[in-house]
């Protein structure tokens, strides 16, 4: 079976197929090849994409790793925008406790900072956690569980050595 169709017309269109003439036979063949060539040309653009993505990613990750030739010191950069560390405790029932952290963002830090809050005997129920180039925002509600501490103030100066030694 044999159907012949006119041309269709996409307006800019990147794709350019030298078969199509105003009126063509559709057999299976030439669907296939005209398959295939416009499987090839997206392939390529792909490729040329991710290419580009790759050289933005190199460049955006050179501009941020140095500063007029030097690397960038996190703590210095921090302290120059303000920024320092922070713990907030509140009471949310005798049990419970909401706690807010602003830090250094270093690499296992955050790790850190789960696991000293574990040893403390926290139960962490609802944790958020935001991070930018330089800082990191954590916020938790937790349970206080297997005798950990309960009082606000002690709880704040534990917390703000642990991240101050990380």
């Amino acid at each position: 079976m044999i159907t012949k169709c006119a041309k269709m017309e996409f307006p800019n269109s990147p794709f350019e197929d030298s078969n199509i003439s105003d009126e063509r036979e559709m057999t299976k063949e030439t669907i296939i090849t005209d398959a295939i060539t416009y499987i090839r040309e997206l392939q390529t653009n792909v490729y040329n994409l991710s290419q580009q993505l790759l050289e933005m990613e190199v460049t955006h990750g050179v501009e941020l790793e140095t500063k007029n030739g030097k690397i960038i010191d996190i703590a210095e950069e921090m302290d120059k925008w303000g920024i320092e560390p922070e713990v907030q405790v509140a009471h949310i029932v005798p049990t419970k406790l909401w706690i807010k952290i602003v830090c250094q963002k270093k690499r296992g830090g955050f790790t850190k900072l789960m696991e000293a809050m574990n040893v403390l005997g926290f139960d962490l129920n609802d944790t958020s956690v935001t991070a930018s180039i330089r800082a990191l925002l954590v916020t938790s509600s937790v349970e206080v569980v297997r005798g950990g501490l309960t009082e606000v103030n002690q709880i704040r100066e534990i917390l703000l050595e642990i991240i101050r030694g990380i």
